[in-house]
């Protein structure tokens, strides 16, 4: 059977995210959606939006990548956290479907998130029994990914928003 290295799946994760669930979302005013959700202070312009997932979600995306791939194994929490950070984008995602009763801009490709997470996860296990501390790191790796990027859109809203109208 072929098997298929972790880094691909974590690589189709960065892909699904930029542009697919960014345009998911856009089509479906996440912005607004935000807004109304409390994520934000305030209603974002698209460009502000946009703005804040190419400088602060894409960009510790791809650095935590880029870092898996040219340093090894080592690294691999880095990797592997970027799996964990699409379960928990996916969820987000899924949870607030089922309480709003209504799909949330980013729902489809969110599943397309947890689908390569399945796959990732499956793949790791097949190779030998996942190393404990890596899980652990990966998870924070995951949650990090996640919630500091949040704050940093919150940190720098006052000014993007007079840059990214």
């Amino acid at each position: 059977m072929l098997e298929i290295s972790i880094k691909y799946y974590v690589a189709t994760i960065i892909v699904i995210y930029f542009p697919f669930h960014l345009f998911e979302e856009a089509i479906g005013n996440f912005p607004n959606w935000m807004k109304e959700h409390k994520w934000m202070p305030e209603k974002l312009t698209y460009g502000h939006w946009m703005a804040n997932n190419v400088f602060f979600y894409y960009s510790l995306l791809l650095t935590g990548f880029i870092c898996y791939v040219l340093l090894g194994e080592n690294f691999a929490f880095m990797g592997i956290g970027i799996l964990v950070w699409g379960l928990i984008n996916c969820l987000d995602h899924l949870v607030y479907t089922i309480i709003d009763r209504k799909i949330s801009p980013g729902l489809f490709t969110g599943l397309l998130y947890l689908i390569v997470f399945l796959l990732g996860l499956l793949s790791i296990c097949k190779g030998q029994v996942p190393n404990i501390i890596v899980i652990i790191m990966s998870v924070i790796m995951g949650i990090i990914y996640a919630f500091v990027p949040v704050l940093l859109s919150v940190s720098f809203s006052e000014k993007f928003k007079k840059i990214f109208i």
